[in-house]
């Protein structure tokens, strides 16, 4: 694959942590449809304080940037979606953010690139659900044209000491090759 750009869909206390983390070794750009969120954080400061100040403004310093204008992530080639799965009063998951974020992904996602879902989801929804809505959009087949992966979230909000640089990492792709590829980002 060509040098890797990533975009992280939504920047709340999974995505951003995340973002800045991947910032440090690839080219990255946080995309979030909230625009004061992105106004807040392009400005160096996070009010979920996941991320301190220090380490966002030297991300942004570094190249990071934050945005909520899609045209600024099409030359983007590995997507990262960490938008939330809230519940409803039933506790039933709402997908609508994993929709909306894969309508983004379709509208941007080119021959060869991946998309990798981080949000919590339960078993089958990144194939059954999310891919689908990718491959509408986008006009392309999926493990022909694009691929996929997951990656769980694994972060709890407010905790300072299992933070995203320390917790372990579980990946997986749509064929071994991908699953490999993912693992190695």
């Amino acid at each position: 694959m060509k040098e890797v750009k990533i975009c992280v869909i939504g920047l709340g206390y999974v995505g951003l942590p995340l973002a800045r983390l991947f910032s440090t070794k690839y080219k990255t750009v946080g995309f979030d449809m909230n625009q004061k969120r992105v106004e807040a954080l392009m400005a160096g400061h996070d009010a979920t304080l996941e991320v301190s100040d220090e380490l966002l403004q030297s991300a942004i310093d570094n190249g990071f940037v934050c945005t909520s204008n899609i045209d600024e992530i099409r030359d983007c080639n590995f997507y990262v979606v960490a938008v939330p799965t809230p519940v409803d009063e039933n506790n039933n998951p709402d997908l609508t953010p994993l929709y909306g974020a894969s309508t983004t992904v379709g509208k941007v996602i080119s021959k060869g690139d991946v998309v990798v879902y981080e949000s919590t989801v339960y078993p089958g929804v990144t194939e059954d659900e999310c891919i689908p809505v990718v491959e509408k959009v986008s006009g392309l087949k999926f493990n022909e044209d694009f691929f996929a992966g997951y990656s769980p979230e694994r972060i709890n909000p407010g905790d300072k000491e299992h933070t995203v640089e320390k917790i372990k990492k579980v990946t997986s792709g749509s064929t071994p090759e991908v699953g490999q590829f993912v693992n190695d980002v």
